[in-house]
């Protein structure tokens, strides 16, 4: 082998070492990456699980149900205090129309009852006056009867004294003279009391009069007040207001009731949905983490130097085979029928530990996938795996076939010019 060819296969060698280094780099990014997304896939696929399961959806229907009854219950509570206040509005109109007819027909009672006091009195002062009027006639006419008495003796006193200027007659036509004034004073005080009389009869009279007229003018505006501003209807109306409000009252103490039950009831669903759903998410991750009881073939434990573990790789011809403890993938295992269920698990990154008897780096070990029957070997690559591989081989080919093209090339140049 000619110097140059030595020089074009060393390049050949070391440019396809760089390239399947940096391949190895990149297969080891995009594993990581898939695991990353496998177990995040896992978690939505667990969380979708329970959420998929029938006894946590009949949880979930359950508190719907009970948020459904509880705004039922909570805008009945709204209805009713709205109804409680119109009624209580209703209530207070009738009172208000109630007190109004009340006061009037108060206040025309009160005059009409004034005017017959009124009357009464009128009437009373007026069958004084008459009385004290009749006294007072007879005290007239009893003076009247003396003066003509005392007239009549003092005609004959004087005819006496005239026939005889006795002393005697003297005397007498002299007494009955002064009888007859005294008569006179009496009879004069007596027509003066008469006539006063009169007029205290005439007062009593307008004032009964008066009285007549204010007790028929009360009296029609009393009946008029109660035709105007009846009480009867109105109270009727009080009566029916104060019903309605107290039924409204009864109807917001039921609703309130029941937004106190719809509220526990809610709480009680919310509880029953939570322990559900805790249930299911514990019952669904001890099944996703219960070891297959299905024993692989065709694996033998290889040990790491790097860390001092076993790790299972996909040879039939090992003399003692280890079964690897498999992860199920929590989306998928509950479909896969037992003759078919295929262990998956993820690639480990290749790690570095520094010994004391050697500096030596340690070798990253791949952990391959295995089939869980027996009679046939089928190996699922992880991400990225075999197509690194097979993309190194195929650099190395194209570079050494380049080279040797490129070489050969050059040796007929030269043969050529020789």
């Amino acid at each position: 082998m000619s110097k140059a060819l030595k020089i074009v296969m060393g390049i050949t060698m070391l440019t396809g070492g760089i390239m399947a280094q940096k391949m190895t780099v990149h297969a080891a990014e995009s594993n990581t990456r898939t695991g990353q997304a496998v177990r995040m896939n896992g978690t939505v696929s667990l969380a979708s699980q329970v959420e998929n399961n029938p006894a946590v959806k009949a949880a979930h229907y359950q508190v719907t149900q009970a948020v459904q009854a509880l705004t039922m219950a909570t805008t009945a509570v709204k209805t009713a205090m709205s109804d409680l206040q119109a009624a209580q509005t209703t209530l207070d109109a009738a009172n208000k129309t109630l007190a109004k007819n009340q006061k009037i027909q108060t206040h025309m009672g009160v005059l009409k009852q004034a005017a017959t006091d009124r009357h009464v009195k009128a009437t009373k002062a007026l069958d004084e006056q008459l009385a004290t009027k009749k006294t007072s006639q007879t005290a007239v006419t009893t003076a009247q009867a003396a003066v003509t008495k005392s007239q009549a003796a003092v005609q004959v006193a004087q005819s006496n004294f005239d026939k005889d200027n006795s002393a005697a007659n003297k005397v007498t036509l002299q007494t009955t003279q002064a009888k007859l004034k005294t008569v006179q004073e009496t009879l004069t005080a007596a027509q003066a009391n008469l006539d006063k009389t009169d007029e205290h009869v005439m007062m009593a009279e307008e004032e009964l009069a008066n009285a007549k007229i204010e007790v028929s003018g009360t009296s029609r505006d009393f009946q008029m007040a109660q035709r105007d501003y009846d009480i009867v209807q109105p109270q009727a109306a009080v009566n029916q207001a104060k019903a309605a409000v107290t039924a409204k009252l009864q109807r917001v103490a039921g609703t309130q009731d029941q937004v106190v039950t719809a509220q526990r009831e809610l709480s009680q669903a919310q509880a029953g949905l939570t322990t559900v759903r805790a249930r299911t998410l514990a019952t669904l991750t001890a099944a996703a983490e219960k070891p297959m009881t299905e024993k692989p073939v065709g694996e033998r434990p290889v040990v790491s130097h790097s860390t001092g573990t076993s790790t299972s790789t996909n040879q039939s011809a090992a003399p003692q085979a280890t079964p690897a403890k498999p992860t199920l993938n929590q989306s998928s295992s509950a479909s896969v029928p037992t003759a078919q269920r295929v262990v998956t698990t993820q690639p480990r990154q290749a790690t570095t530990v520094l010994r004391t008897t050697s500096p030596a780096m340690a070798k990253p070990v791949t952990q391959q996938t295995v089939p869980t029957t027996a009679t046939k070997t089928a190996t699922l690559p992880q991400t990225g795996e075999q197509t690194n591989r097979v993309l190194t081989v195929l650099g190395f080919v194209l570079l050494a076939a380049t080279s040797l093209f490129g070489f050969s090339k050059q040796q007929r140049r030269h043969k050529t010019t020789d």
